[in-house]
């Protein structure tokens, strides 16, 4: 009653996103994944981005968008078991046991419609000794001809995943 006012900062009082509330459950959920989901070994990042059309087409299919990402890192693990069965000398892939932590950003920097998956990769293998105890077994980075042919792989399951859930269809088969 005194006309008196003043200007509260961050308050999450209903309007809208409360950047303070934000960055203390980001905190939260990065400490968690740290202590207790993510093991000590090196990780690697890997982003995929979609061209514009699949990107409207994923943010709108939960079931669509987690069997493309599922394909996409499948395609990761595959080079990694066989890169593992390479440089380590392994009899088989199956030996070789990769890991991530897969998440889906559905925003740009300009809060836009922009669907892409950011995925923590182990950068190396857990293979399993003679006892059954895991060990991890680092790996060599991807040549950039690596990446080239990984990504042209992602691609292609990507397409295959699509092409199951009858969402693309090739004109050589309509003609």
């Amino acid at each position: 009653g005194c006309g008196e006012e003043r200007l509260v900062a961050f308050s999450c009082k209903g309007r809208g996103f409360c950047p303070s509330c934000g960055g203390r459950r980001m905190e939260q959920g990065a400490a968690y994944l740290c202590e207790r989901v993510l093991p000590v070994v090196p990780l690697r990042q890997w982003v995929l981005s979609l061209p514009k059309a699949l990107r409207y087409l994923l943010a709108y299919d939960g079931k669509l968008c987690r069997a493309v990402s599922g394909a996409a890192i499948g395609e990761v693990f595959r080079f990694q078991r066989l890169q593992a069965r390479r440089t380590l000398g392994l009899a088989t892939t199956k030996r070789a046991h990769p890991g991530a932590l897969v998440a889906v950003q559905r925003f740009g920097s300009a809060l836009n419609l922009n669907l892409h998956f950011h995925a923590l990769v182990l950068d190396g293998v857990f293979v399993l000794d003679a006892f059954g105890a895991p060990g991890f077994f680092p790996l060599p980075p991807p040549t950039l001809a690596e990446l080239h042919h990984v990504a042209g792989r992602i691609a292609q399951a990507g397409l295959a995943v699509l092409r199951r859930h009858k969402v693309w269809v090739d004109l050589e088969d309509n003609q």
